[in-house]
């Protein structure tokens, strides 16, 4: 194992593809409207960006070992929700790369409703650290002058 990979060995473990589960909720009429105030938009119809999706599927199997603070993130959307439907999440990891000598990963998520119809699809790209390790690498820190 190369000395760039056995500095990230938890981060090497987690195989590209692997299936992140899924969780359920139903979309409730209070939930959109929450959205809605929160973004001060009355029609706004995509409340479940605010779930973060990826995030949440990573973290359910491997908030003991991994973070994956947000290095950016995308969504496409090709349904609003229903209230009052359910909606089925489904995840993977689509991806993972060191650039900079940075761990990163890529989570993808895809959300239908009950009824089949695709929701959203969610990308994350999380820079990847090990729980316990410094959140500020030094080369970070002396670039913002720390």
């Amino acid at each position: 194992m190369s000395a760039e990979l056995d500095e990230h060995k938890v981060w090497a473990s987690i195989p590209v593809g692997d299936d992140l589960g899924s969780l359920d909720y139903v979309l409730t009429e209070q939930m959109v409207a929450d959205y809605r105030r929160v973004v001060d938009n009355p029609q706004a119809a995509y409340p479940t960006v605010a779930a973060r999706h990826p995030a949440n599927l990573f973290y359910r199997k491997y908030a003991a070992v991994m973070r994956v603070p947000n290095m950016g993130h995308d969504s496409e959307y090709f349904n609003p929700p229903v209230a009052g439907k359910r909606i089925t999440i489904s995840g993977r990891i689509a991806d993972k790369y060191i650039r900079r000598g940075h761990p990163y990963i890529i989570v993808e998520a895809v959300a239908v409703d009950e009824d089949g119809r695709l929701i959203e699809k969610s990308r994350l790209v999380g820079h990847a650290r090990e729980v316990g390790r410094e959140a500020a690498h030094e080369t970070i820190a002396k670039k913002w002058g720390a």
